[in-house]
């Protein structure tokens, strides 16, 4: 089945923390902030539109952080706490990328008052499949007691058709490794225009396994610039509810001090509920 699992209740409400008979609600996000390091980071402007963006989530995948000190992305959790009173945490994958002058890493920001980490793993890509193996991440739910896998991958632009249909098998990995069904995949898979064409989804696994549901509409545009695609994406598997993904256009619905707002970003976040 493909498309968005709605519970129509909460459309207009979204997803804020609130209690009710189906658990407490949050948000997830998953933002490639492109190439994020010390130069980004050190446009105080540009790191004060990241926090207004961020801390509308509770837990955040960050991708293409580049950065081999990884001082830019403390600064950033530095500044995200400075301004929502100490709410997060941050656990970090290690730096990946085939060529040795380019590597990107993922990151996790938490609210650790909401989440704990049961445990992690970097999907052991032994065949070699991804230019970033996915970084998974068991989290406890600390209101309700729920467990869930966050799976984030940067698919590799030229090899995003590949590496998708090989992520049914970071699923089975993730179930036998780690012990849990119900999992969020999530990021800039770029599946879409000319990464992943109409004629490429027959020959993707993750589109065709019955077992996942995709979240973000191939109509989507995830992208600040003048194209039209729909990289950004979730695919949730198991039980997990997930309900209202959307795409969140961060020069319309916030007051940005940034004048361009592709100094943020090129890519625009995406953001899920799950109760």
């Amino acid at each position: 089945m493909k498309g968005l699992q709605i519970v129509l209740l909460f459309v207009v409400l979204g997803c804020s923390v609130q209690f009710s008979t189906a658990g407490i609600e949050r948000r997830i996000s998953a933002f490639n902030i492109q190439t994020f390091g010390k130069t980004k980071a050190g446009k105080p402007w540009v790191m004060e539109d990241l926090v207004q963006i961020l801390k509308r989530n509770d837990i955040i995948l960050i991708q293409e952080i580049r950065d081999i000190d990884e001082i830019a992305i403390v600064d950033l959790l530095d500044d995200l706490n400075a301004d929502t009173g100490n709410q997060y945490s941050m656990i970090m994958a290690s730096r990946q990328g085939r060529s040795s002058s380019y590597k990107e890493q993922y990151c996790y920001f938490y609210k650790h008052a909401a989440f704990e980490i049961v445990a992690s793993n970097e999907y052991p890509d032994n065949k070699d499949d991804y230019e970033r193996a996915p970084f998974n991440v068991h989290f406890k739910d600390l209101g309700d007691g729920k467990e869930f896998v966050l799976s984030g991958l940067h698919a590799k632009p030229d090899d995003a058709v590949a590496e998708l249909d090989k992520m049914p098998d970071v699923y089975n990995y993730i179930i036998s490794s780690l012990g849990v069904s119900d999992v969020l995949m999530l990021g800039d898979f770029n599946a879409d225009c000319s990464y992943v064409g109409s004629n490429d989804w027959s020959s993707i696994a993750l589109w065709t396994d019955q077992r996942f549901n995709w979240l973000i509409d191939n109509y989507a545009d995830t992208t600040v610039s003048t194209t039209d695609c729909a990289y950004d994406r979730f695919v949730v598997a198991g039980n997990l509810n997930c309900y209202s993904a959307s795409v969140f256009r961060f020069d319309e619905e916030l007051s940005l001090s940034t004048f361009d707002p592709k100094d943020v970003s090129d890519h625009y976040p995406v953001e899920v509920c799950i109760s």
